[in-house]
C-alpha cells in the first residue's frame, strides 16, 4: 500500500520532481535523475494528472510555466500581449501601497519587453515624485531578494515618493534560463507594468557550471565568464528601456570561503557592465555588510552600542537587520538619482559632480565600486 502510495504522489507531484531534477548542476547526477523522472512526468500528463495540482496553482496566483524548457537565454524584442500584474503572481510577492500598475506621469512609462538584443537604451528620465503621483518601483531576483525587498519595500514607501512592490524566485538566476526564464519574466509579468525604478539582486545561485553552445564551463572558465558576462548586459538593457533607473545589487561577503571568491567572480562582472551604461548603479554590498576588513562576518553594530545579527545561519542570506543596512545604501543610491530626493553636494561641490570612487555618475552614494577582478 505504501508503495502504491508513494507511486501516485509522485505522478501527481510529477512536475515538481521534473524541476527539482532540472535544476541540478550540470552532470551525471541531473542526467540520472532527468532520465528517471521523464517517464513519471509523462505518465502523469498522458493520464491528466497532473492538472488539479496545476488547477490549485492557478488558483493561488502561481506561475506554472517557469523556465522555457529551452535553455536559451533571449531577451524578447516586445512583450506579450498579455499584462501581468506583476504581484500576486509570483512566489513571495510583496504589493507596496499604491503600486497601481500604470498609475503616474511622465518620463516613466512606456509600456513595453524592453531594448532588442544588442540595443543600449540612452538614459535616464526619472520625474520627481509626489505624493500623489509616486515614482513606481521594483524589486525582485533570487531568495537574497526576499529580505532586501521586503525592507526596501517599507523604507521607500514611508517616503511616499515611492510606490514600491518586491518579489524573489528561489533558486533561480541567470545561469540556467531552462529552469527559470528572467527574461521572459521580466518583458511579460513587469515591464508591463511600467515601473520607474527596478532594484535587482542575483548571483547566489549562479555560481555553478553552465552550458555554452553544448559544452559545460565552470565560473573560473573564460567561456562562462564571456556568456554570463553577455546576460547580465542584456538583462541590464532589457530593465534600462524607458528611460528607467537600474539598481544592480552585488551579493555580500558569504561564509565558504571558496563560495565567496565564486560571488567575488560575479561581482565584478555586474561592476564592469553597470560601468558601460549611464543608467545602471551597482551596489557593492560588501563593504555595506563587512566593514571590518572586509572579511565575512554575521554580526554588525546596531547604533545603540551593540552588536546585531546581519546574516542567517546559512552564511549566505541576511538576517531582517542586516537586509535593513543594505536597503538604507540601497535607497540612498536611488534617492541620487530622483529629482528633489538627491542630497545636498558635499563641501559645496557643484550638482552633478560626484565624489571619487562614487557609484553615482553625479550623485552622493556612499557605496562603492569593487574592481573587477574575481577576487575572495
Amino acid at each position: 500500500m505504501g508503495l502504491v502510495s508513494f507511486a501516485l504522489g509522485a505522478v501527481l507531484n510529477a512536475d515538481s520532481l521534473s524541476g527539482l531534477a532540472n535544476r541540478q548542476p550540470f552532470g551525471w547526477k541531473r542526467d540520472v535523475a532527468r532520465a528517471l523522472v521523464a517517464p513519471i512526468r509523462w505518465t502523469s500528463r498522458t493520464t491528466g494528472l497532473d492538472r488539479p495540482r496545476r488547477w490549485i496553482q492557478e488558483v493561488a496566483g502561481k506561475d506554472t510555466s517557469v523556465g522555457n524548457g529551452s535553455g536559451e537565454f533571449v531577451v524578447p524584442t516586445s512583450a506579450p500581449s498579455r499584462r501581468g500584474s506583476g504581484s500576486g503572481s509570483a512566489p513571495g510577492s510583496t504589493p507596496g501601497p499604491g503600486a497601481r500598475p500604470g498609475s503616474g506621469s511622465g518620463g516613466g512609462g512606456g509600456g513595453g519587453g524592453g531594448a532588442s538584443p544588442g540595443t543600449v537604451p540612452a538614459g535616464l528620465r526619472l520625474r520627481r515624485p509626489t505624493s500623489s503621483q509616486p515614482l513606481r518601483v521594483w524589486i525582485g531576483g533570487d531568495s537574497m531578494a526576499q529580505e532586501l525587498g521586503a525592507s526596501l519595500v517599507t523604507k521607500l514607501n514611508d517616503t511616499k515618493a515611492y510606490a514600491a512592490r518586491s518579489e524573489y524566485h528561489v533558486s533561480t538566476g541567470l545561469t540556467r534560463p531552462d529552469y527559470f526564464d528572467w527574461p521572459g519574466y521580466l518583458a511579460e509579468k513587469i515591464l508591463p507594468t511600467r515601473p520607474e525604478v527596478v532594484v535587482v539582486i542575483f548571483g547566489a545561485n549562479d555560481a555553478q557550471r553552465m552550458e555554452v553552445d553544448g559544452k559545460s564551463y565552470d565560473v573560473d572558465d573564460g567561456a562562462w565568464q564571456t556568456e554570463y558576462r553577455r546576460r547580465v548586459g542584456l538583462i541590464m538593457d532589457q530593465l534600462g528601456s524607458d528611460g528607467r533607473l537600474v539598481v544592480w545589487v552585488g551579493t555580500p561577503r558569504m561564509r565558504s570561503s571558496s563560495f565567496d571568491r565564486r560571488q567575488g567572480v560575479l561581482d565584478g562582472i555586474y561592476a564592469d557592465e553597470a560601468k558601460k551604461r549611464p543608467f545602471v548603479r551597482f551596489v557593492d554590498s560588501r563593504p555595506v555588510l563587512s566593514p571590518a576588513g572586509g572579511g565575512y562576518t554575521a554580526y554588525l553594530p546596531d547604533g545603540k552600542g551593540g552588536q546585531a545579527l546581519a546574516r542567517q545561519g546559512d552564511g549566505v542570506h541576511l538576517s531582517l537587520f542586516g537586509a535593513d543596512v543594505l536597503a538604507t545604501a540601497v535607497q540612498k543610491v536611488i534617492d541620487a538619482d530622483v529629482p528633489g530626493r538627491a542630497p545636498s553636494p558635499p563641501g559645496g561641490a557643484p550638482p552633478g559632480t560626484a565624489p571619487p570612487g562614487s557609484t553615482q555618475p553625479g550623485g552622493t552614494a556612499p557605496v562603492t565600486t569593487r574592481p573587477a577582478a574575481g577576487g575572495g
